[in-house]
């Protein structure tokens, strides 16, 4: 899967394991790294904390596209 960002990042981990996780909880990953990345002093942190949350709100579009019948 290349949605997004998570393309980039595939080979870091067992083949569609991100699948596993429930729209609910990568949502919390969304909103708990978003209020982190609030909390940050470092650019950088901030910039990494945005950077994955964008991936796992990426993970969320394709589960809702393969709900809509897109994929």
């Amino acid at each position: 899967m290349t949605v997004g960002t998570i393309g980039a990042h595939e080979s870091d981990y067992k083949p569609q394991a991100w699948e596993a996780y429930t729209l609910a909880e990568l949502g919390q990953w969304v909103h708990l790294l978003a209020t982190r990345a609030g909390h940050r002093d470092s650019p950088e942190k901030r910039s990494k904390d945005i950077h994955d949350a964008r991936n796992y709100l990426a993970m969320m579009s394709a589960k809702l596209d393969a709900i809509e019948g897109k994929v």
